[in-house]
């Protein structure tokens, strides 16, 4: 078939999946109230009036980068808090953790399989920022502390109980576990925001009670947006059907049922976010859904809220900065150094 031919059908078939998700979130908006089971709530749909930003929002991001090597994985990695400290929707101060600049940390590993490789990576990233966020609680004592992404570490994080990246993971579940528990005891709302989350959940839940069908293909956003309007949200539900059962959130003992989530849709221009947040600190699911709202209604396009845009900014690390940490640790092993290049990455020809 003609590469053009391709293209058209291509587009045939996605604007009519897009056609029947339409369809199907349009009828479901009539029937607010529907029985699910695994719904927290009991209609389907909750309006949101956005609160204006008061008190101290701390957010929580991390920047990482992974030179591969001849039978060696460096990575250079940073995290940083950021605090935003409102008064009457007016930003009034602001705070970093550990600095507005931290410095780099550096990390290696030999002899891991391409799939470790990505696991050793993201337990890297995932203790980093949970080490600054239980140390940004100490400092800040903040009514929210967003981390970008989820509250809970994922499937994929989890190696298997015979590999050397086993230790990793467990110190990764005990920061989450000290997380929560700080978060309790000073009382705040631990939330999480998936800008670009690809969860099915939601369309899981609905499957379950017979509300939707012929979604295969779609994701929880994909759907929602066309469902969803301004400043509304959906109904809240558990992270997992059976917390106890996961594979991973068994993990963290009683912590795990705690882990909430909801799909809210701040701005028309954007898409819905998927929240994640602990049961914990007294806040009502309406509480939660305001607090997130209002700060993520800055912008009619983008979603998303300015201390976790301020985090994400500051630690994002650039290729010339990893590079000039590798060149000095090329320079400490000297003329033997183990540091050898990919062959894709020094063949002399193209």
């Amino acid at each position: 078939m003609p590469l053009k031919d391709s293209i058209l059908t291509l587009a045939r078939s996605w604007l009519e999946r897009q056609g029947n998700w339409k369809n199907s979130a349009l009828e479901l908006r009539k029937n607010n109230s529907p029985k699910i089971t695994d719904s927290l709530e009991p209609n389907l749909i909750y309006p949101v009036v956005p609160s204006q930003p008061d008190g101290s929002y701390t957010a929580i991001d991390g920047g990482i980068i992974v030179e591969e090597f001849h039978g060696l994985d460096v990575v250079v990695y940073r995290s940083l808090a950021a605090n935003f400290c409102y008064e009457k929707a007016k930003l009034h101060s602001h705070g970093y953790f550990p600095s507005a600049h931290p410095e780099f940390e550096i990390g290696a590993k030999s002899g891991l399989e391409q799939y470790d490789r990505l696991q050793y990576t993201s337990l890297i990233r995932l203790g980093s920022e949970l080490s600054c966020a239980i140390g940004s609680l100490e400092k800040f004592s903040p009514k929210c502390l967003f981390l970008d992404g989820s509250i809970a570490p994922l499937l994929a994080d989890k190696p298997p109980s015979d590999s050397e990246l086993m230790p990793e993971y467990e110190n990764v579940v005990n920061l989450y576990s000290s997380l929560y528990k700080k978060c309790s005891e000073k009382n705040t709302n631990l939330i999480g925001i998936m800008k670009d989350s690809r969860a099915r959940r939601f369309l899981q839940i609905l499957s379950s009670a017979k509300l939707a069908s012929g979604l295969e293909h779609s994701s929880d956003t994909l759907f929602l947006d066309y469902m969803l309007k301004q400043n509304e949200r959906t109904f809240t539900f558990r992270y997992s059907a059976s917390p106890a059962k996961n594979q991973v959130l068994k993990d963290l003992g009683d912590w795990a049922s705690k882990i909430l989530s909801f799909y809210i849709k701040p701005v028309e221009g954007d898409r819905p976010l998927r929240i994640e947040f602990l049961s914990n600190s007294g806040a009502s699911y309406d509480e939660v859904a305001s607090i997130v709202c209002g700060l993520c209604s800055l912008n009619k396009n983008y979603a998303y809220p300015a201390v976790l845009i301020e985090a994400d900014l500051r630690a994002a690390i650039s290729p010339q900065e990893a590079e000039h940490e590798i060149a000095e640790l090329r320079a400490r092993l000297g003329k033997n150094n183990p540091l050898m290049p990919l062959r894709r990455n020094s063949r002399p020809f193209r």
